[in-house]
């Protein structure tokens, strides 16, 4: 099955956002905390876990999911009290015993999740899945001439519940606004922020966090000047010998170019003579 893109899960993470907000005892927290775990926000997805087991505590698919997330972040005891939970609820249920038996796979107890997978077979006959694993276990491994490894099997992806079922049209929230900040889609979180606020443009919060995230993509640029007028702003050094004649007056230098040359520099040395006696 191929993996679901990050837009199409935001949007059913919407959905199902929508509906535990309508009734927090809907079952909608499973897929809502495996579609966390698809895109790696495992922090949310432990969360809501947590959350829907608390108000469910008698269902056993929440704490399947809950081991499952567990386990991916590395909090075995946990993983494992919690798929014991599913079982005591449910001693048939297939996400628990699958889940249990990569466990003791991640751990290295190969043969503790052998036989787990056989209890599972018997009670499943004909699972793809726990077939492959039955199989995986009984390949040999001319590496393994010394010491066992841990087989680490990758969880398995979210499962649509509804097969043909039209694309989920995400409700605009600043909630999904923000998943989409974290998976660093920020036109698409610009784009609920507009929709947001041309539904309550009074809302002053959305409009800063709307001007916010703005400005992290688009920074205001800086502007400078072109090489040629940047030359023509700086002051041009004047030699020692021309500063004294560029004070003269512009009427004298006029008058004077009507004139002979020699006339012509008469004329500036007295100037120049004149200024400096009055200095």
């Amino acid at each position: 099955m191929m993996q679901k893109k990050p837009t199409n899960l935001i949007g059913k993470i919407s959905s199902y956002l929508q509906i535990l907000s309508q009734d927090p005892h809907s079952t909608a927290f499973v897929p809502l905390a495996e579609a966390y775990r698809q895109v790696g926000m495992l922090g949310d997805a432990l969360e809501v876990a947590r959350f829907g087991v608390r108000n469910l505590p008698h269902f056993s698919p929440g704490f399947s999911t809950l081991g499952r997330i567990y386990a991916q972040i590395g909090r075995h005891e946990e993983s494992f009290e919690s798929f014991h939970n599913a079982l005591e609820i449910d001693g048939e249920s297939h996400s628990a015993l699958v889940g249990l038996a990569r466990l003791h796979l991640m751990r290295s107890e190969r043969e503790k999740a052998r036989e787990i997978l056989e209890q599972a077979a018997r009670f499943h006959q004909g699972d793809e899945v726990i077939e492959n694993m039955v199989a995986a276990l009984s390949l040999p491994r001319p590496w393994m001439a010394d010491a066992e490894q841990p087989v680490v099997e990758a969880s398995p992806p979210v499962e649509d519940s509804e097969e043909g079922s039209d694309e989920v049209q995400p409700i605009p929230t600043a909630t999904l606004a923000e998943i989409y900040v974290k998976q660093g889609l920020f036109e698409q979180a610009i784009s609920v922020y507009q929709q947001i606020l041309n539904l309550n443009p009074d809302s002053q919060t959305v409009r800063q966090r709307l001007e916010q995230l703005q400005l992290e993509i688009q920074p205001p640029k800086v502007q400078t000047l072109s090489p040629v007028l940047q030359s023509a702003a700086e002051p041009e050094s004047v030699p020692a010998e021309e500063s004294e004649v560029e004070s003269v007056d512009e009427d004298s230098i006029l008058t004077a170019a009507k004139r002979p040359a020699l006339e012509i520099l008469e004329s500036l040395l007295m100037t120049i003579k004149q200024r400096r006696a009055d200095v």
